[in-house]
């Protein structure tokens, strides 16, 4: 019978909080952003306008991203019983990132309506059996 050694839930969130503090340049943050291949659908208004190098906006793309990543990776190494209480700190990590993310403030030129929604996703590819 193999022993698989679980990790603290707690030590994994300290981990996930201490990327999401300490973050690299804005450059450097901006070439991860790229590298995560976020796709954007515009779902009202028109957003070929809009200055995606804006630092807010790319601070929150690049903290979902992150702990997106962060997620993948760890979820397994979390035991069963304390899978659920990781679920809700990464969910409550996510919501006030997306807080942030909703927070952006763009400068609109004046034929750009004022309600712009898009809709940020990533896709994954498919593992083939």
């Amino acid at each position: 019978m193999k022993i698989t050694k679980k990790t603290d839930v707690f030590i994994l969130i300290n981990r996930l909080q201490k990327i999401l503090k300490y973050k690299p340049s804005h450059d450097q943050m901006l070439k991860e952003v790229q590298m995560m291949k976020f796709k954007i659908r515009p779902v009202l208004g028109d957003i070929s306008l809009l200055n995606f190098k804006n630092i807010q906006l790319i601070e929150a793309l690049w903290g979902l991203g992150k702990l997106d990543d962060f997620f993948k990776i760890e979820y397994r190494k979390v035991g069963s019983a304390d899978q659920k209480t990781f679920i809700k700190i990464v969910d409550q990590i996510r919501g006030r990132l997306e807080n942030q993310l909703g927070a952006v403030s763009f400068k609109k030129p004046v034929n750009i309506p004022q309600a712009i929604e898009m809709e940020i996703f990533k896709e994954y590819p498919r593992k083939k059996n």
